[in-house]
């Protein structure tokens, strides 16, 4: 568990009626130049209808309260009060090593509120209440924030920089997530390339073709080492199901890039110059 509070501290810091009414009803006049005047109905704008408040559960008010105390925050005091009292005991050294670090203004949630909070399960089978807070960040309206609670008390959080992991929790949420949060933190094409190439050349060519090809001339991997070729054919297959997610995504980009979707066995090659 401390390894998730440690990624969730540092994503944390490198990182969320009616209508008017007319009055109709005159006053009793005190003279007939009175009545005439109140007697004529007044027009009064329509205010469009506000929704109420959300009433915050006390779990969803500690979610709230870490990102306005300790996220967003800059007042020691406050951050050490609300460690002792709101953050789950085992969590808590790693929160006093980040209590002095203050979150820069364009990374602040600002103006958070709470969307939805559901029960969630890590992959552990650890039980836990996760919050999740929308609010403005940088240039984004809509950031996302997963604040993640036991008993009352602060466990991590997530958000979007840590892609994996937000989303795995995110999918349990039903509120649906803001195209506006989506394109902000959609990654710079040179960034996406440089993974696609990584998944080229370590996950499936090294990692798979060459060690499948040692082991048929030798018995060992690339390497000289024993390897479980079944599992390792296993492995490949399953590494190949994510080609289809990074076709799809080199099909999407612009026109400066179509050498790239023509490349066919240079692919790696090609990568290596629009990614630098």
């Amino acid at each position: 568990m401390e390894k998730k509070i440690v990624i969730g501290l540092i994503i944390a810091f490198a990182a969320l009626t009616g209508c008017s009414s007319d009055k109709n009803t005159a006053e009793p006049a005190a003279s007939s130049a009175a009545v005439s005047t109140e007697s004529q109905p007044s027009a009064s704008p329509t205010e469009a209808p506000t929704a109420a408040p959300k009433k915050l559960s006390d779990t969803e008010k500690v979610a709230l309260d870490y990102v306005n105390t300790f996220l967003n925050g800059s007042d020691m005091e406050a951050k050490k009060n609300f460690i002792t009292e709101n953050v789950y005991p085992d969590a808590q050294p790693l929160f006093q090593m980040a209590q002095s670090i203050e979150t820069p203004d364009d990374h602040k949630l600002k103006n958070p509120q709470v969307l939805e909070s559901v029960d969630y399960a890590d992959e552990k089978g650890m039980k836990v209440e996760a919050v999740l807070v929308q609010g403005e960040e940088g240039s984004n309206p809509k950031s996302e924030l997963i604040v993640l609670i036991n008993n009352k008390k602060v466990l991590w959080a997530t958000d979007s920089s840590d892609k994996e992991t937000f989303s795995k929790v995110r999918s349990a949420f039903k509120e649906p997530t803001p195209e506006a949060s989506l394109a902000a933190n959609a990654p710079a094409p040179s960034d996406m390339l440089r993974e696609i190439e990584n998944y080229v050349i370590s996950d499936v060519w090294n990692d798979g073709f060459v060690d499948i090809s040692w082991y048929i001339s030798s018995g060992t991997s690339s390497t000289g080492e024993s390897m479980d070729v079944d599992f390792t054919v296993e492995q490949l297959a399953k590494t190949m199901d994510k080609k289809k997610e990074y076709d799809s995504y080199i099909a999407g980009l612009g026109a400066e890039y179509d050498s790239l979707k023509k490349c066919g066995p240079s692919f790696p090659q090609k990568l290596t110059i629009y990614t630098g």
